[in-house]
């Protein structure tokens, strides 16, 4: 009669665990920090079924999963025309554009939000030095700030002058710093270094753009972690459940400030606490 029970009870419960929802990770191989965002959207939201698919370990995927692509680079063994419900994930706004997802989260900071931070770390009266490319790329710019974020940019386009160098002078001169954007082809392995140097050299530190930057020696940024985009990845599932909508593609309200303490003892820089600077940087 015991035996006849639990046969029942597992009956019973078996068509729950069938309608588990599933969440699949999608990349060409993979590596330490995919296994890591796995573990992390498990401890968020245990309710979920995770899986990897790989092209060495490819996974069979019901169409009803939720797709998470990670990276920007497609991968090959895996037709993702099947599935509707695709997130595109460690992706720039520029590489979403093209993106045939339903909604992304960008992978860099977005500008306002670095451009705060660089206003509460070194405080003053003169502006914030911006290089952009060219002049599209300052439209773009320009056009996702506000009129007073606007108001503390000294924006120079290098396309306006004969090299970067010459650009850089002219966008360090009379500025307190430079805020560096997700723009690879200025903040790149090779120019980096006559950057940073250029710009010591006036006593001016750089922000941003991105935590790779901090070991070369940039002075701070705000940055996603994997623990922060698996927040946001739940977040976006979630609200598609319950409402059948999609968040648009957007930066990661999650992250966290660093700053490279080294720069900030050279220049003598005095640092804001952690949990004030998230005050007024206006989070919860």
């Amino acid at each position: 009669m015991l035996h006849f029970r639990f046969l029942v009870l597992i009956l019973l419960s078996w068509p729950l665990l069938a309608a588990q929802d599933s969440i699949v990770l999608v990349a060409e191989k993979s590596t330490p920090a995919i296994n890591k965002l796995l573990s992390q959207l498990a401890e968020n939201a245990p309710e979920f079924t995770y899986s990897i698919s790989t092209r060495k370990k490819p996974v069979s995927v019901d169409p009803s999963a939720y797709v998470i692509v990670v990276g920007a680079k497609k991968s090959t063994h895996f037709d993702f025309s099947k599935y509707p419900n695709r997130i595109a994930v460690m992706v720039t706004a520029e590489q979403s554009k093209s993106s045939d997802m339903k909604t992304s989260i960008f992978v860099e900071p977005p500008l306002a939000r670095q451009l705060k931070l660089a206003n509460l770390l070194i405080p003053g009266n003169k502006k914030l030095g911006l290089l952009v490319s060219d002049a599209q790329e300052m439209n773009q710019v320009l056009s996702s700030l506000s009129k007073e974020e606007k108001n503390l940019l000294k924006v120079v386009n290098i396309e306006d002058h004969k090299n970067i160098n010459q650009a850089l002078f002219h966008v360090l001169k009379g500025t307190r710093l430079l805020l560096g954007t997700y723009n690879n082809d200025i903040y790149n392995a090779k120019n980096i270094k006559n950057i940073l140097i250029t710009s010591y050299r006036q006593q001016k530190v750089l922000v941003g753009p991105s935590r790779a930057y901090l070991k070369a020696g940039s002075f701070a940024t705000t940055f996603s972690d994997l623990s922060h985009i698996a927040q946001r990845i739940i977040d976006v599932v979630q609200s598609h459940k319950k409402k059948g909508e999609w968040l648009q593609a957007d930066y990661n309200p999650y992250y966290r400030i660093l700053y490279n303490s080294q720069v900030a003892r050279s220049l003598n820089i005095r640092v804001l606490n952690d949990e004030v600077l998230r005050q007024q940087m206006g989070d919860k």
